[in-house]
């Protein structure tokens, strides 16, 4: 078994499944790992059904005028989870957001914010510094490991506390739903691996 991969959710009501952002998508990710989604309300309900997967989401802002607009969107995704990555390609001028909308973007840690009318090479760069971040954290690095261990053992419990016992796959989708178990542990595991480090020389394999 091998980690699952990184999902693209693109949110835009004109790009086109034969626009060259999405074919340069697809040709670096894979088609079934890159979803062009039209509708805001429909992209949205995609993103919170899947956002237990490592996932990143090139979101415009300006979207057709009777549904959401893409800064409710990005408010619904944060409200629910930070650890989806957020990439704002909007052909609306950033001039003509409010100061509000500015603030809130900033503070709920949004990836970059891109004009689409300027070169849609840049945002394949962005997406790949995505993926890094998302390769790096802490419930991607145990998703790894749990890979290799088999079913059976997955579905044995790992750890205990006062509410439960919690098998790694449930560990894997408290940190990616933010919960506080998933943060607890997250943390308890950061500190340990800073622990070993300081304690003991650790020969990289990579």
């Amino acid at each position: 078994m091998i980690p699952s991969p990184t999902k693209i959710v693109v949110i835009h009501d004109t790009l086109k499944a034969n626009d060259p952002l999405i074919i340069e998508l697809i040709d670096e990710h894979g088609k079934d790992n890159v979803t062009l989604i039209e509708h805001s309300d429909e992209g949205l309900q995609y993103v919170l059904k899947n956002r237990t997967q490592k996932m990143i989401v090139i979101l415009d802002l300006d979207l057709h005028v009777d549904e959401l607009q893409g800064i409710e969107v990005f408010r619904a995704i944060r409200k629910e989870t930070s650890l989806v990555y957020i990439i704002i390609w909007t052909a609306k001028d950033v001039n003509s957001l409010s100061k509000d909308n500015l603030v809130e973007l900033v503070n709920n840690d949004f990836l970059s914010l891109e004009h689409s009318t300027t070169d849609y090479g840049k945002v394949l760069p962005l997406v790949t510094k995505a993926q890094h971040q998302l390769e790096v954290r802490v419930d991607t690095i145990l998703e790894e490991w749990i890979s290799t261990l088999s079913l059976e053992e997955r579905a044995k419990p790992f750890m205990m506390n006062t509410d439960g016992e919690y098998t790694l796959d449930q560990i894997i989708k408290s940190i990616r739903l933010g919960e506080t178990l998933g943060r607890t542990i997250e943390r308890n595991i950061l500190k340990l691996a800073v622990s070993l480090l300081t304690k003991q020389k650790i020969k990289f394999n990579d």
